[in-house]
């Protein structure tokens, strides 16, 4: 008998289901327990004097396979389909669990998170859990496809790179045969090198950052996602993340109902608000933060304008050259203005971009300015000498898109297996 998925099931079929035992509840003369599979819950149960007998002893998450008929019914279990249960002819355990270190299937999460990350291949069973890695399957998804229908040419840049890409020191440096290497921080250098060349490019790859964080929006390992385009500016590129960020909202809308359900989220495709740099501060200034021009944003001023323009990508653009890496074009070298941006979503900072320095003579200014050495760009600074035209791209956090998406209290929650400076296992 060929396998069937909860999701599939109809009434009046035998049928073959292997998943793991959620929940097991017994009665005098019944005995009924919740099989999980990676589409759903369905109740069964057992009511044969025979089959109740020899039932062999089954443990929560225990792996089965069950034989039975479908029936219609009218079920109340949380997370189960609610029209109809099977009644179970033959049920074999395929493998049995162990006490299990935390609860799958507690109604309520109220587990801490560390202890759910230390266990989280089973933290990730609770339905509500993998919800959100759902909707996050489907982000990404979505990234991709946008960009396919667009006509983008998808590169993979290497992970180990020789020199940082955004200047600092906050890498990780590993041992790269004889020489000394690092994990790249970004994929940047290496998509302006395909953009000036293949003329529109996104990748989706992991990046590194050692920055000593330790808050709720901070991870060192990171699911990136860029675009890069030749013949375009700030302003245009801009663009390009304003549609995605729809484009995705509305693939997990439609895509993604059932979890959307689970997680008590109602999502709207959002809206768009550009504001210059200098307009923000005005504005969150007015607004009583206290903020001055030169200064970054904190979150409690990233949180206050997305409390103005509810469901809104806000764009603050024009920031001040040294605010910017040393790729970024100077827009203004007069006024101090970059051609640099940054894009706030659901509380937090989601995306930053901008155009892009494409001139040799400005690239290796730039990067003195900002203390780098620029023969430890030369391959770098060297391609831009073989027509390179204007050029912008932006990045956008896999883990902070879910976070802002899914309403979560920490990126961790949104994170498979978080990287951060105190956690390297599992």
């Amino acid at each position: 008998m060929e396998r069937s998925y909860v999701s599939e099931l109809k009434n009046g079929k035998e049928v073959l289901l292997k998943g793991w035992v959620h929940e097991i509840r017994e009665l005098s003369k019944m005995k009924f327990l919740l099989l999980r599979d990676s589409s759903g819950i369905v109740q069964c149960l057992v009511k044969d004097e025979n089959l109740l007998k020899n039932l062999p002893e089954l443990t929560l998450e225990s792996v089965v396979e069950i034989i039975g008929n479908v029936k219609k019914a009218n079920i109340k279990a949380e997370f189960a389909r609610k029209d109809i249960e099977i009644e179970i002819s033959n049920i074999k355990i395929l493998n049995k669990a162990e006490e299990l270190p935390i609860q799958v299937n507690e109604k309520t999460i109220t587990t801490e998170l560390s202890k759910r990350l230390d266990y989280r291949s089973l933290d990730v069973r609770k339905p509500k859990i993998a919800a959100i890695f759902r909707i996050q399957s489907t982000i990404i998804n979505g990234f991709r496809e946008f960009f396919y229908k667009n006509k983008f040419m998808e590169i993979q840049p290497p992970g180990i790179i020789a020199t940082s890409t955004e200047g600092g020191t906050d890498l990780f440096e590993v041992q790269y045969f004889e020489k000394k290497a690092y994990l790249a921080q970004s994929p940047q250098l290496y998509k302006q090198l395909m953009a000036i060349s293949l003329e529109r490019v996104f990748s989706t790859n992991t990046i590194w950052r050692a920055e000593k964080h330790d808050t709720t929006k901070h991870i060192n390992e990171i699911r990136q996602m860029d675009i890069e385009c030749a013949f375009y500016n700030d302003l245009e590129i801009m663009k390009w993340l304003e549609k995605v960020v729809q484009y995705i909202v509305k693939k997990v809308i439609s895509d993604c109902s059932e979890e959307l359900k689970l997680l008590e989220l109602k999502l709207e495709i959002p809206k768009a608000k550009y504001l210059t740099y200098k307009e923000a501060i005005d504005l969150l200034s007015k607004k009583g933060i206290k903020i001055k021009y030169g200064d970054d944003f904190e979150p409690e001023a990233e949180r206050k304008l997305c409390s103005l323009f509810p469901n809104t990508v806000i764009f603050t653009y024009e920031w001040p050259i040294e605010l910017k890496p040393f790729y970024i074009w100077p827009k203004n070298k007069e006024k101090g203005i970059s051609g640099g941006f940054d894009a706030l979503f659901g509380g937090l900072e989601i995306s930053s971009g901008g155009q892009r320095v494409h001139i040799p003579e400005i690239l290796i200014e730039q990067l003195k300015s900002k203390k780098l050495n620029p023969e430890n760009f030369k391959w770098y600074v060297d391609a831009f000498r073989f027509g390179a035209p204007m050029h912008a791209g932006w990045s956008v956090g896999l883990e902070r898109l879910t976070h802002a998406i899914c309403k979560l209290d920490n990126i961790r929650e949104g994170t498979l297996f978080p990287r951060d400076r105190r956690r390297l296992t599992p």
